[in-house]
């Protein structure tokens, strides 16, 4: 019997669907990443094309294209019509193979059709990230034992779905609950996150500085009326100290690292007295273990701009000793110390 596929191939509307939503596959890849992410839409008009024949009568040709062409203009677009073609097609419940399965895109698609799949794949990377796509969301979950923590849910989906929501939701309480003291909240709110600066000490003034390649927090947006942000490194020269300022716009300032003429990489220019250190000597004083890390710059998430970033608090500052405090005390992992020790290698 001739294949659909061997004579003709929806190439536009895949095309099409491709470009976003649920044929982009886009989905598919957040969970799990994969160099090769190739339009889920590919993978349902390849499946469709190889199991549905194509007829010597033009017009159960025409039929038919007809019913792909409007199975691709949604996820679940003509479901059941396409189960009970694929049925009279095949006398037996079909199956197939996938030889190089890769992510199991297709083995997915294949499955959601009812069709019994295979999906083989070299790499065990790829065999994990199969099972994960398009074997453990279709099996039956419904007579696994209870989570054996919290208040049982109320299901709301699938047992699967609900469960891993629920397993979530615990490591993140239970990880707030830890992590409380580590990152302090503000404004009742744990922050996003932090922006660090590795410091030298200045090889003219002896004051340390924080190496910094770009002052750029937030680009400007004006569809929204964003202005963006970004920091600039203030210094109090007789006591030796610097602090990251936030700002509203562009920068106010360079930063600490520029571009040197004639050479590769950037020079560390020091902001208490100007003196400009060549790459390969502040590289040198990085080797030398002189580096320390400096807090710069904390981030919030803003519902209108996304993340939104301010000066660092006392308590994040108190916080940050405490926190090497406790790593110090921290017993190695196994072979691995608790604070990583290994030295970065010098650039080439």
């Amino acid at each position: 019997m001739t294949r659909m596929i061997e004579r003709w191939f929806p190439c536009a509307e895949v095309t099409e669907a491709a470009k976003s939503g649920w044929g982009s596959g886009k989905s598919e890849k957040a969970l799990f990443t994969w160099f090769a992410a190739r339009p889920l839409a590919q993978a349902k008009a390849a499946v469709l094309t190889s199991l549905l024949p194509w007829p010597e009568d033009e017009g159960e040709q025409r039929r038919l294209q007809k019913l792909v062409r409007e199975a691709m203009t949604g996820r679940d677009a003509k479901h059941a019509e396409l189960v009970e073609e694929i049925a009279k097609t095949h006398i037996a419940r079909p199956s197939m193979v996938d030889p190089f399965s890769g992510r199991a895109m297709i083995p997915l698609e294949a499955a959601r059709l009812g069709v019994d799949t295979y999906g083989i794949d070299y790499s065990p990377v790829a065999t994990l990230a199969g099972a994960l796509l398009a074997d453990y969301p279709l099996r039956d979950w419904s007579a696994e034992p209870s989570l054996p923590f919290g208040v049982p849910r109320v299901l709301q989906t699938t047992r699967l779905l609900d469960d891993v929501r629920a397993f979530l939701d615990e490591i993140g309480q239970r990880y707030e609950e830890r992590m409380r003291d580590v990152y302090p909240a503000f404004e009742g709110r744990q922050p996003w996150g932090y922006i660090w600066a590795v410091t030298l000490p200045c090889q003219e003034c002896e004051r340390r500085f924080p190496l910094t390649g770009s002052l750029v927090l937030r680009h400007p947006l004006p569809a929204k009326n964003d202005l963006g942000q970004s920091y600039r490194i203030d210094v109090d020269r007789p006591a030796g100290t610097f602090s990251a300022v936030v700002h509203d716009g562009t920068p106010q300032q360079s930063p600490t690292l520029v571009a040197a003429a004639g050479t590769r990489g950037k020079a560390a220019v020091c902001p208490f007295c100007s003196h400009t250190h060549p790459v390969k000597v502040h590289q040198r004083l990085a080797q030398q273990g002189l580096g320390e890390d400096a807090l710069l710059v904390a981030a919030d998430l803003d519902p209108t701009v996304g993340k939104h970033f301010r000066a660092v608090t006392k308590a994040e500052q108190e916080a940050v000793v405490w926190a090497r405090q406790e790593l110090d005390a921290e017993p190695p992992f196994g072979w691995l110390p608790a604070r990583p020790d290994e030295q970065i290698p010098a650039a080439e």
